[in-house]
C-alpha cells in the first residue's frame, strides 16, 4: 500500500512556482464579487496573477460522508482540501488535461456540491465509486479516483471505469510532473 503525502499537491504546486518565479505568475480574469486567497495584487486590465495558497484549516468533507454514508478516501480529501487553487492545465499521455481545484471556501461549497452530484449519480447507475479530479478534452470523461481503491482511473461519465492511470494519487501526480 502507497503511503499518501500530507498535502499531495504541494509538489507539484512548488514545480509550476519554480516557473512561475521565473516567466510570471499565470493570470486570470478579475472579478470583484469572485475573490481568493490565491490573488497576487491588484488587478491590472481586468486580469489578476495568481498563485495556490495553501488552507490554514484543511476543507471539512464531513457534510458529504455523512449524507452519503460514505467515506471519501484520504487522497480525495487531500487532493481538494489543502489548497485553494485555479485548475492547472497540463499534458498527461499526449491528452490535456485540467486539475480542479477550488478558487476559494465558495467555490469548495460548490465543489462538494458536484461531488455529491457526482457519487449520486454514481449510484443510481450501479457503478463504482469516484470522485472525479480533472476534466479532459473529451468532455465525456474525467480523471477520477476510486473511492475503494485510491487508485486514479480514466473514467467515462455514465459509463464507468476505462482505464486505471495510477495505483495512487502520488504516483499519478508524479506521472505529471515528469511529463511537465
Amino acid at each position: 500500500m502507497n503511503q499518501l503525502i500530507s498535502s499531495p499537491l504541494s509538489v507539484v504546486f512548488a514545480k509550476f512556482e519554480q516557473d512561475w518565479q521565473i516567466n510570471g505568475y499565470p493570470h486570470l480574469d478579475y472579478d470583484p464579487d469572485w475573490l481568493s486567497p490565491c490573488q497576487l495584487g491588484e488587478q491590472r486590465n481586468g486580469n489578476i496573477q495568481w498563485k495556490p495558497f495553501l488552507r490554514e484549516q484543511q476543507g471539512d468533507f464531513s457534510g458529504i460522508e455523512h449524507a452519503l454514508e460514505l467515506r471519501l478516501h484520504a487522497s480525495i480529501k487531500a487532493f481538494y482540501g489543502d489548497y485553494f487553487s485555479a485548475g492547472l492545465v497540463m499534458d498527461y499521455q499526449q491528452n490535456r488535461i485540467e486539475l480542479v481545484q477550488a478558487w476559494n471556501e465558495q467555490d469548495f461549497e460548490i465543489l462538494l456540491e458536484n461531488i455529491i452530484g457526482h457519487l449520486l449519480m454514481q449510484r443510481r447507475l450501479k457503478k463504482q465509486a469516484t470522485v472525479f479530479i480533472a476534466t479532459t478534452d473529451d468532455e465525456m470523461k474525467v480523471v477520477s479516483i476510486d473511492n475503494d481503491s485510491g487508485e486514479v482511473v480514466l473514467e467515462q461519465l455514465g459509463k464507468g471505469i476505462e482505464q486505471v492511470l495510477a495505483a495512487s494519487l502520488d504516483e499519478f501526480l508524479a506521472k505529471l510532473l515528469v511529463a511537465a
